[in-house]
């Protein structure tokens, strides 16, 4: 079941997920925005590693028990101040994202990362604090990170079908 109460039931110390980071992969839900003729996607400048200074979606990490389009919704409001409508998102595919670095010192990054589409209109953005800026894209900008292009051709494929 779907729910708009998005407690952080299942937080988890800097040091638990060092721990976590160092010996497993964590598993991730993402959302990429669309404008509404899908020809441009917003990316979010991250402040972080892994892609510290990269244009890059929102998401994170998912908790124990939670549904994933729940932890796209907590991702999203909590990162953004985003309000997804969950009968308005659409599902893009999974990918394995594998980064030589994280927020830890020393400890590379390995996600199963869950990702979903999803068309904005005007939504007010408000930035949390992993985050700098954000902007539009065109969805065949060459300089587009490589996962961030494998899920623009996943979403757009995808959404097309569902027309």
């Amino acid at each position: 079941m779907i729910s708009k109460n998005l407690p952080m039931k299942n937080y988890l110390s800097p040091e638990k997920y060092k721990e976590i980071l160092d010996i497993a992969p964590v598993c991730t839900v993402d959302v990429l925005f669309f404008n509404k003729d899908r020809t441009k996607t917003l990316l979010f400048k991250r402040q972080n590693d892994p892609l510290k200074g990269v244009y890059f979606s929102i998401g994170g990490r998912l908790q124990k028990n939670e549904m994933f389009l729940n932890c796209a919704l907590r991702q999203n409001l909590l990162e953004a101040g985003i309000d997804i409508k969950i009968n308005e998102i659409f599902f893009g595919g999974v990918q394995e994202e594998i980064h030589p670095n994280s927020i830890f010192e020393g400890v590379s990054y390995h996600a199963v990362d869950i990702f979903y589409g999803y068309v904005l209109e005007d939504e007010k953005i408000e930035l949390d604090k992993q985050h700098s800026d954000y902007r539009w894209f065109s969805v065949n900008d060459d300089t587009l990170h490589p996962f961030i292009k494998t899920k623009i051709s996943s979403l757009l494929k995808t959404h097309e079908e569902k027309l």
